[in-house]
């Protein structure tokens, strides 16, 4: 017999399960705590047990799905510096997006209205931006504008890099990100869909620059 608190987790899995749901019948911007209840299949007060509003609910799914794709993208990229771990890091991305396009599209896709993400969430986003930041080569030193330079200061330093090597490192993510949207978009139908020869050409084009 379980005992009540993994009764508890039990049902708090059953319902970020339903939520999970949701989002992907009906888009993350109707998500609502009474439909999650319903389709959990319990009472709509059960659900204030276990996150007290829609934002806290919509707090763990996105965090839940940074943790997911942060651990496939570190075991991909093996803590390695190197074009090839860039690579590898990249192709888990891809993976892990095809695989959960909901949960892709929701922490990098439109904002959902009226939520305004809490900090813990940045945290978890900057666990994923780290790895491919770390497999950005120190040779990567490349000038860039002095106005960026300084906007981007502060976050080089928290994560201990150079101005540089995190700019370099941003507009390359921002690069795969766009595409992956583009791609469960559809919008490579009639071009370049499948995809695989595309994003190939990118990360080829990305691992030479990459090794200078």
């Amino acid at each position: 017999m379980a005992t009540r608190s993994e009764s508890k987790e039990n049902t708090r899995q059953l319902l970020l399960q339903a939520a999970r749901e949701a989002v992907a019948g009906q888009g993350s911007a109707a998500l609502s705590l009474r439909d999650v209840a319903r389709r959990a299949g319990v009472v709509p007060s059960a659900i204030y047990r276990h996150f007290e509003s829609r934002d806290a609910l919509l707090t763990q799914l996105i965090l839940d799905a940074y943790t997911g794709l942060a651990e496939s993208v570190e075991e991909a990229a093996s803590g390695s510096r190197s074009p090839a771990s860039w690579r590898s890091a990249a192709q888990a991305l891809r993976t892990w997006a095809l695989r959960n396009q909901h949960e892709f599209l929701l922490i990098y896709g439109t904002p959902v209205p009226g939520y305004r993400a809490p900090d813990v969430t940045t945290a978890a986003a900057a666990r994923v931006a780290a790895v491919f930041i770390s497999s950005t080569p120190d040779s990567l030193e490349l000038p860039i504008d002095s106005a960026l330079r300084e906007q981007l200061a502060a976050p080089a330093a928290e994560f201990g890099v150079s101005a540089e090597r995190l700019a370099h490192a941003l507009a390359d993510v921002s690069q795969l990100v766009g595409a992956l949207i583009l791609e469960l978009g559809g919008h490579f139908v009639g071009t370049a869909d499948p995809a695989d020869h595309l994003w190939d050409h990118i990360l080829t084009a990305q691992s030479r620059r990459l090794a200078g």
